[in-house]
């Protein structure tokens, strides 16, 4: 089943059902995504169809930034030549006037095509290009299943950094029909992992286990450097918790459970609720009478997620 040159699992040869995904990331923002990308390429159940890199930040540069960082991941995994790279747009300046992609241009045609494998856009960051995609040919909605990790935790929201980047975007998805699971930070935060556990389960994994640790090292080593710069902000309300990022000796793997709930949907974790309005300020209005329904995750199976990770990362590359 698997593609790209990688070697074939010992339970593949039995078959089972393949999903269509696209992979839609900002990339370049931090340390995580890579780790969230580098499981889906290496998921024999997953067609991976395309790679979408997202804005962060508001940044000008931050799509590019990611479009380059993406390669350089499948350059060191050896198949730069075999996966599709797409670039996305900037955040949408209002639900009528946004830019243009080549990222949401495929995902309108790949969920308009007559296949019928499902079709899963994992969004790992700002939710920009399914919306774009979305406005351009709303058929698409009945046609494909999102999964996001973003939002603060219900029922207040607020300030939440995925959300952040795109607020306008969020709420165009959250307005349309297309099926939509939210993984929200109270659930994404727990993918914590050591910086001992990466050293010893994932670093030993060929290029590919060096780079994905030394890249999270390095943007750790660069948030301590802004600290100590005094160009971070100190969050008054929370120092305590606020002082451990960017100060080793872990980090939180929060994209990967868009791997691990297309392997498992962790049915009985979601809460179906009708979708929310989403403030300006990135809280929460609730409508529980809303015909349009969502699914919520506020836990998901960690365990089960990172150690799909290591395991997989072990088989292909591993001494």
């Amino acid at each position: 089943m698997l593609k790209r040159g990688l070697k074939e699992y010992p339970f593949d040869k039995y078959g089972y059902p393949e999903l269509r995904v696209i992979d839609d990331t900002d990339f370049a923002c931090e340390a995580d995504d890579p780790f969230a990308t580098a499981q889906i390429l290496l998921t024999s159940k997953f067609d991976v169809k395309a790679i979408t890199a997202a804005n962060y930040l508001h940044q000008a540069d931050s799509v590019e930034n990611s479009y380059n960082k993406i390669l350089e991941m499948l350059d060191i995994m050896g198949i730069r030549d075999e996966v599709t790279v797409l670039r996305g747009s900037l955040p949408m300046r209002s639900e009528t006037d946004y830019d243009w992609s080549e990222a949401s241009d495929y995902i309108v045609e790949e969920a308009m095509k007559d296949d019928p494998r499902p079709l899963f856009v994992c969004v790992q960051g700002a939710i920009t290009n399914v919306a774009v995609a979305l406005l351009t040919e709303p058929a698409i909605a009945k046609r494909m299943h999102v999964i996001w990790i973003g939002g603060a935790p219900y029922p207040a929201g607020g300030n939440e950094f995925n959300l952040s980047n795109d607020v306008i975007a969020a709420r165009v998805v959250m307005n349309s029909e297309v099926g939509l699971w939210q993984v929200t930070a109270k659930a994404y935060s727990s993918m914590r992992v050591s910086f001992t556990e990466l050293y010893e389960k994932v670093y030993p994994c060929g290029k590919l286990g060096k780079w994905l640790c030394e890249q999270m090292w390095n943007v750790n080593k660069h948030v301590g450097e802004l600290r100590a710069a005094g160009k971070m902000p100190q969050h008054p309300s929370d120092p305590i918790s606020y002082a451990h990022y960017g100060c080793g000796e872990m980090w939180s793997l929060g994209d990967n459970p868009v791997a691990g709930l297309m392997l498992n949907c962790q049915k009985h974790d979601q809460t179906i609720m009708g979708a929310p309005y989403i403030n300006d300020d990135s809280t929460y209005t609730l409508r529980p009478d809303n015909p349009r329904k969502i699914a919520v995750y506020n836990t998901v199976d960690a365990h089960f997620i990172l150690n799909d990770l290591f395991a997989k990362l072990r088989y292909q590359y591993g001494e």
